[in-house]
C-alpha cells in the first residue's frame, strides 16, 4: 500500500509531493528489519526527517513517547527529484512473549534554511504518521494475509458514552493485538447510519477509545464495521 502526500504551504509550488510505501509495516517476532520506502515526486530535493516514537493510549487519549526499541536508519535524508529513498526500520530490543507494541514512524519535511527565519528555528513543512506494530513470540502473524494480526470479535465491545455532554462510541479491546476500524455504521431504529466510511481508528490491545456520534444517532442497537478479522465484518450489539 502507498501514501501520496502533498504538502500545505503558501507557495504551493515549492512544495514537495512525497509518496510513502508500505503504510502499514510491522515486525515480526523473528523479524530484525523490515523497510519504508521515500520516493520525492515534486520539482525540488525533499529532505525528510524520519522518527519512530511509542505509541499508547491511555484514558482515551493518544500518548506519544521517546524510545529506542526500533530505530529509522538512515534518520535524515535529503532526496532528489524523482529519486526514492530507503529507510530502514531496525528492531533494537526483543518484545516480550505474547505481546504487541504499537509505534508511529512520524515523517517530517524539513524546509531549506532562511535567513528570514533568523531566530524561529526550523519550520516543518510537511508531517505524516503511520503506524508500526511489532510482535513478541506467541502472536500469530500472517506475512502474505491483508492484515498481518488478526483481533478475535469476542474481545470486543462497545457501548455509548456521554463525552462533554454528547453521545459517543466507545469501543473496548480486550485482546492481545489491535484493532482496526474502518466503513463503520450502527442501525438505530431501522435505519443505517454511517459513522465512518474510511478509517475510523485503532483501538490497542487492552484499551478503549471514544469516537463523537453523529448528530441524531444517540442510542444505536447495533455497529457494524470492517476490522482485521479472519471474518473481516464486524457485527455486534451493544454490550
Amino acid at each position: 500500500m502507498m501514501a501520496s502526500l502533498s504538502t500545505a504551504v503558501a507557495d504551493a509550488n515549492a512544495a514537495a509531493t512525497i509518496l510513502l510505501w508500505p503504510i502499514d509495516p510491522w515486525l515480526g517476532s523473528e523479524t530484525k528489519a523490515t523497510e519504508l520506502w521515500i520516493q520525492n515526486q515534486g520539482n525540488e530535493p525533499a529532505t525528510m526527517q524520519v522518527r519512530i516514537v511509542r505509541w499508547r493510549q491511555e484514558s482515551g487519549d493518544e500518548r506519544y513517547q521517546p524510545q529506542t526499541d526500533v530505530v529509522a536508519s538512515p534518520p535524515i535524508v535529503t532526496i532528489q527529484k524523482g529519486a526514492r529513498q530507503l529507510i530502514r526500520l531496525i528492531k533494537q530490543t526483543e518484545v516480550p512473549p505474547g505481546k504487541e507494541q504499537a509505534y508511529r514512524i512520524i515523517v517530517d519535511e524539513i524546509p531549506p534554511y532562511s535567513s528570514s527565519q533568523g531566530q524561529m528555528g526550523i519550520k516543518l513543512q510537511m508531517r505524516y504518521s503511520i503506524p508500526l506494530f511489532v510482535y513478541g513470540r506467541g502472536i500469530t502473524t500472517y506475512p502474505e494475509s491483508a492484515n498481518h494480526a488478526l483481533v478475535e470479535p469476542r474481545d470486543l465491545s462497545w457501548q455509548v458514552v456521554r463525552e462533554n455532554g454528547k453521545p459517543a462510541l466507545q469501543i473496548r479491546n480486550q485482546g492481545d493485538v489491535h484493532v482496526r476500524l474502518t466503513a463503520v455504521s450502527a442501525r438505530q431504529g431501522g435505519q443505517t447510519r454511517a459513522i465512518a466510511d474510511g478509517l475510523l481508528g485503532y483501538v490497542l490491545p487492552g484499551e478503549t477509545r471514544s469516537w463523537p456520534l453523529p448528530a441524531g444517532l444517540t442510542a444505536p442497537v447495533e455497529l457494524k464495521a470492517t476490522i482485521n478479522a479472519r471474518e473481516s465484518k464486524w457485527q455486534s450489539p451493544a454490550r
